[in-house]
Protein backbone atom coordinates (compact mmCIF):
# COMPACT_ATOMS: atom_id res chain seq x y z
CA UNK A 1 0.00 0.00 0.00
CA UNK A 2 1.28 3.35 -0.55
CA UNK A 3 2.26 5.15 2.43
CA UNK A 4 5.13 7.67 1.46
CA UNK A 5 5.23 10.97 -0.49
CA UNK A 6 8.69 12.18 -1.39
CA UNK A 7 7.94 15.82 -3.09
CA UNK A 8 10.70 18.19 -4.50
CA UNK A 9 10.44 21.11 -2.78
CA UNK A 10 10.04 23.46 -5.62
CA UNK A 11 7.04 21.92 -7.08
CA UNK A 12 5.28 23.83 -4.18
CA UNK A 13 6.10 27.24 -5.48
CA UNK A 14 5.05 29.53 -8.69
CA UNK A 15 7.96 30.73 -10.38
CA UNK A 16 6.05 32.46 -13.30
CA UNK A 17 6.44 36.04 -12.68
CA UNK A 18 9.89 35.13 -10.82
CA UNK A 19 11.26 34.41 -14.59
CA UNK A 20 9.31 36.77 -16.17
CA UNK A 21 10.94 39.66 -13.87
CA UNK A 22 14.36 38.33 -14.16
CA UNK A 23 13.94 38.10 -18.52
CA UNK A 24 13.10 41.60 -18.44
CA UNK A 25 15.23 42.55 -16.47
CA UNK A 26 18.63 40.28 -18.40
CA UNK A 27 17.53 41.20 -21.53
CA UNK A 28 17.62 45.04 -20.87
CA UNK A 29 21.17 43.91 -19.64
CA UNK A 30 22.20 42.11 -22.30
CA UNK A 31 21.46 45.00 -24.94
CA UNK A 32 22.83 47.61 -22.67
CA UNK A 33 26.21 45.53 -23.09
CA UNK A 34 25.64 45.13 -27.12
CA UNK A 35 23.80 41.72 -27.19
CA UNK A 36 21.76 43.54 -29.67
CA UNK A 37 18.71 40.74 -29.47
CA UNK A 38 15.20 40.34 -29.16
CA UNK A 39 13.24 38.45 -26.53
CA UNK A 40 12.25 35.89 -29.07
CA UNK A 41 16.03 35.20 -29.62
CA UNK A 42 16.59 35.24 -25.94
CA UNK A 43 13.96 32.65 -25.00
CA UNK A 44 15.06 30.73 -27.55
CA UNK A 45 18.64 30.60 -26.41
CA UNK A 46 17.40 30.50 -22.54
CA UNK A 47 14.57 27.32 -23.57
CA UNK A 48 17.44 25.39 -25.73
CA UNK A 49 19.91 25.64 -22.44
CA UNK A 50 16.81 24.14 -20.18
CA UNK A 51 16.12 21.49 -22.77
CA UNK A 52 19.80 20.37 -23.14
CA UNK A 53 20.40 20.24 -19.55
CA UNK A 54 22.89 22.57 -19.40
CA UNK A 55 21.17 24.43 -15.80
CA UNK A 56 22.64 21.94 -13.45
CA UNK A 57 21.38 23.01 -9.63
CA UNK A 58 17.99 24.94 -11.31
CA UNK A 59 19.28 27.89 -9.45
CA UNK A 60 18.84 31.16 -11.67
CA UNK A 61 21.90 32.45 -11.52
CA UNK A 62 23.40 29.13 -13.14
CA UNK A 63 20.61 30.04 -15.89
CA UNK A 64 21.94 33.76 -16.39
CA UNK A 65 25.45 32.50 -16.66
CA UNK A 66 24.76 29.97 -19.44
CA UNK A 67 22.53 32.67 -21.31
CA UNK A 68 25.64 35.47 -20.88
CA UNK A 69 27.88 32.65 -22.01
CA UNK A 70 25.90 32.12 -25.36
CA UNK A 71 25.38 35.60 -26.07
CA UNK A 72 28.52 37.85 -24.35
CA UNK A 73 31.92 37.17 -24.77
CA UNK A 74 34.15 35.70 -22.13
CA UNK A 75 33.79 37.43 -18.69
CA UNK A 76 30.57 39.35 -18.95
CA UNK A 77 28.65 36.97 -17.58
CA UNK A 78 30.33 37.95 -13.78
CA UNK A 79 29.78 41.96 -15.26
CA UNK A 80 26.06 41.22 -16.22
CA UNK A 81 25.54 38.88 -13.07
CA UNK A 82 26.91 41.35 -10.35
CA UNK A 83 24.40 43.86 -12.31
CA UNK A 84 21.33 41.65 -12.08
CA UNK A 85 21.85 40.53 -8.66
CA UNK A 86 19.77 43.17 -6.70
CA UNK A 87 16.47 42.70 -9.65
CA UNK A 88 16.96 38.57 -8.59
CA UNK A 89 17.01 39.29 -4.53
CA UNK A 90 13.95 41.88 -5.61
CA UNK A 91 12.27 39.01 -6.94
CA UNK A 92 12.93 36.21 -4.75
CA UNK A 93 10.98 39.05 -2.25
CA UNK A 94 8.06 39.97 -4.41
CA UNK A 95 7.42 37.43 -6.98
CA UNK A 96 8.03 33.85 -5.81
CA UNK A 97 4.72 32.74 -4.66
CA UNK A 98 3.53 29.14 -3.33
CA UNK A 99 1.20 27.70 -5.81
CA UNK A 100 -2.65 28.80 -5.51
CA UNK A 101 -3.68 24.70 -4.95
CA UNK A 102 -0.73 24.10 -2.61
CA UNK A 103 -2.35 24.50 0.51
CA UNK A 104 -5.27 22.50 -0.01
CA UNK A 105 -3.55 19.89 -1.89
CA UNK A 106 -1.13 19.41 1.34
CA UNK A 107 -4.05 19.11 3.78
CA UNK A 108 -5.75 16.65 1.63
CA UNK A 109 -2.90 13.94 1.10
CA UNK A 110 -1.56 14.29 4.72
CA UNK A 111 -4.76 12.43 5.12
CA UNK A 112 -3.54 9.30 3.08
CA UNK A 113 0.30 9.54 3.26
CA UNK A 114 3.39 11.59 5.14
CA UNK A 115 4.81 13.47 3.22
CA UNK A 116 9.23 14.38 2.97
CA UNK A 117 10.23 17.22 1.15
CA UNK A 118 13.39 17.39 -0.72
CA UNK A 119 15.19 20.66 -0.78
CA UNK A 120 18.89 22.11 -2.06
CA UNK A 121 21.13 24.18 -0.15
CA UNK A 122 19.29 27.20 -1.03
CA UNK A 123 17.11 27.58 1.89
CA UNK A 124 13.91 30.05 0.41
CA UNK A 125 11.74 27.02 -0.24
CA UNK A 126 11.82 26.38 3.43
CA UNK A 127 11.36 29.94 4.37
CA UNK A 128 8.20 30.10 2.14
CA UNK A 129 6.92 26.73 3.88
CA UNK A 130 7.60 28.12 6.82
CA UNK A 131 5.81 31.44 6.76
CA UNK A 132 2.27 29.35 5.60
CA UNK A 133 2.79 27.07 8.51
CA UNK A 134 2.99 24.29 5.93
CA UNK A 135 6.54 23.03 7.30
CA UNK A 136 4.23 20.60 9.73
CA UNK A 137 2.63 18.91 7.17
CA UNK A 138 6.19 17.44 6.24
CA UNK A 139 7.11 14.10 8.00
CA UNK A 140 11.30 14.65 7.00
CA UNK A 141 13.18 16.96 5.29
CA UNK A 142 16.15 15.87 2.84
CA UNK A 143 18.73 18.40 1.86
CA UNK A 144 20.64 17.91 -1.59
CA UNK A 145 24.07 18.43 -2.79
CA UNK A 146 23.33 21.40 -5.22
CA UNK A 147 24.66 20.65 -7.79
CA UNK A 148 26.15 17.31 -6.97
CA UNK A 149 23.79 14.93 -9.06
CA UNK A 150 26.01 11.74 -8.14
CA UNK A 151 25.07 12.28 -4.57
CA UNK A 152 21.37 13.23 -5.37
CA UNK A 153 20.67 9.90 -6.92
CA UNK A 154 21.80 8.05 -4.02
CA UNK A 155 19.76 10.05 -1.50
CA UNK A 156 16.62 8.40 -2.29
CA UNK A 157 18.12 5.24 -1.21
CA UNK A 158 19.39 5.96 1.22
CA UNK A 159 16.42 7.74 2.98
CA UNK A 160 14.41 4.68 1.99
CA UNK A 161 16.71 2.58 3.95
CA UNK A 162 16.35 5.15 7.24
CA UNK A 163 13.03 4.87 7.29
CA UNK A 164 12.65 1.08 6.80
CA UNK A 165 10.08 2.10 3.86
CA UNK A 166 9.87 0.15 0.30
CA UNK A 167 10.13 1.77 -2.99
CA UNK A 168 6.87 0.82 -4.16
CA UNK A 169 5.07 2.14 -1.09
CA UNK A 170 6.54 5.21 -2.12
CA UNK A 171 5.70 7.96 -4.66
CA UNK A 172 8.24 10.83 -6.01
CA UNK A 173 7.21 13.88 -7.26
CA UNK A 174 9.24 16.52 -9.23
CA UNK A 175 9.27 18.48 -11.91
CA UNK A 176 12.70 17.74 -13.69
CA UNK A 177 13.89 14.83 -15.53
CA UNK A 178 18.03 15.13 -14.54
CA UNK A 179 17.75 14.29 -10.77
CA UNK A 180 15.54 12.26 -9.17
CA UNK A 181 12.93 10.67 -11.73
CA UNK A 182 15.85 8.11 -13.08
CA UNK A 183 16.61 7.06 -9.90
CA UNK A 184 12.71 6.58 -8.35
CA UNK A 185 11.90 4.85 -11.46
CA UNK A 186 14.99 2.10 -11.09
CA UNK A 187 14.02 1.82 -7.86
CA UNK A 188 10.40 1.57 -8.15
CA UNK A 189 8.47 4.22 -6.65
CA UNK A 190 5.46 5.98 -8.60
CA UNK A 191 6.61 8.46 -9.91
CA UNK A 192 5.26 11.92 -10.87
CA UNK A 193 6.24 14.82 -13.25
CA UNK A 194 4.47 18.45 -12.42
CA UNK A 195 4.81 20.84 -14.73
CA UNK A 196 6.94 23.83 -15.00
CA UNK A 197 9.76 25.46 -16.56
CA UNK A 198 11.56 22.76 -16.50
CA UNK A 199 8.66 21.10 -19.52
CA UNK A 200 11.39 21.35 -22.23
CA UNK A 201 13.27 18.35 -21.23
CA UNK A 202 12.58 15.25 -22.45
CA UNK A 203 13.29 11.84 -21.54
CA UNK A 204 16.60 10.49 -22.85
CA UNK A 205 16.29 6.94 -21.35
CA UNK A 206 12.99 4.78 -20.71
CA UNK A 207 13.49 5.29 -17.19
CA UNK A 208 12.91 8.96 -17.09
CA UNK A 209 9.57 8.46 -18.11
CA UNK A 210 6.99 9.47 -15.24
CA UNK A 211 4.42 7.52 -14.78
CA UNK A 212 1.60 10.26 -14.71
CA UNK A 213 2.26 13.78 -15.89
CA UNK A 214 -0.06 16.36 -14.11
CA UNK A 215 -0.40 20.45 -14.73
CA UNK A 216 -0.72 21.29 -11.15
CA UNK A 217 -0.89 20.03 -8.02
CA UNK A 218 -4.52 19.10 -6.98
CA UNK A 219 -4.43 16.82 -10.01
CA UNK A 220 -2.72 14.78 -7.25
CA UNK A 221 -5.90 14.09 -4.91
CA UNK A 222 -7.10 12.60 -8.19
CA UNK A 223 -4.33 10.42 -9.22
CA UNK A 224 -3.55 9.32 -5.46
CA UNK A 225 -7.33 8.50 -5.19
CA UNK A 226 -7.03 6.31 -8.78
CA UNK A 227 -3.94 4.68 -7.42
CA UNK A 228 -5.41 3.82 -4.02
CA UNK A 229 -8.35 1.83 -6.08
CA UNK A 230 -5.76 0.45 -7.85
CA UNK A 231 -3.80 -1.20 -5.46
CA UNK A 232 -6.84 -2.76 -3.91
CA UNK A 233 -8.02 -4.50 -6.86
Amino acid sequence: MLKFIFLVGRTLIDEANFYAYIDSRLLFLLNQFGAKIDFRNYNAIKEDIIKNRKVVDGGIVELVIQICRVLMPEGYEKIILRYLLPSIEFAEKHFVYLRDDAIRTLEILCQYFKIGIIANQDKKILKILEFHDLDKNFHSCILSFGSNTEHDKEILGMVLEMMKKRATECIMIDDRLDRYMQHANILGMITIRLNSIFNLQEPLTQNEIPKFTLNNLMELVNIQSKMRLDQVK
